[in-house]
């Protein structure tokens, strides 16, 4: 069996969260392959950059791991991890995303692509809201 991992972030701006859609046409958030070297935020950090435009900074102590089959004989995990928007503007790396954007929690649950992420993002809004009561 083959692995393979994948880091990204759940990027929160105000009461809105960032989705992509790539160009095969799912929905989820920024995520892509970890590169020899990096550590699990790094890889988070730079695919949402890569992918969106914006640099984001990665609240600590909100990490989540979804690990599902690719293909029969890949094991895939991707950890999120919860961040808030800092800066940038947003601007779709071509060869990957078709489009994305900024939409409200109950927006995102419609359009969210697979059953996992959609229950990963459930969980992570409850952590999006004891965060909300502290600031």
């Amino acid at each position: 069996m083959i692995k393979e991992k994948s880091c990204g972030c759940i990027v929160i701006d105000n009461d809105k969260v960032l989705l992509v859609k790539q160009n095969d046409g799912h929905i989820a958030f920024p995520k892509g392959h970890i590169e020899k070297g990096e550590n699990e935020e790094e890889c988070a950090l730079r695919e949402t950059y890569e992918e969106t435009g914006l640099k984001v900074k990665i609240l600590q102590g909100y990490r989540y791991t979804q690990t599902y089959f690719v293909k029969n004989d890949v094991l895939k995990e991707v950890v999120y991890f919860i961040a808030r928007k800092e800066s940038g503007i947003l601007c779709k790396q071509e060869k990957e995303i078709s489009s994305l954007g900024f939409y409200s929690f109950s927006e995102a649950l419609d359009l969210i692509s697979y059953e996992n992420t959609i229950k990963l993002f459930k969980e992570a809004i409850k952590d999006i809201e004891k965060i909300r009561k502290k600031d």
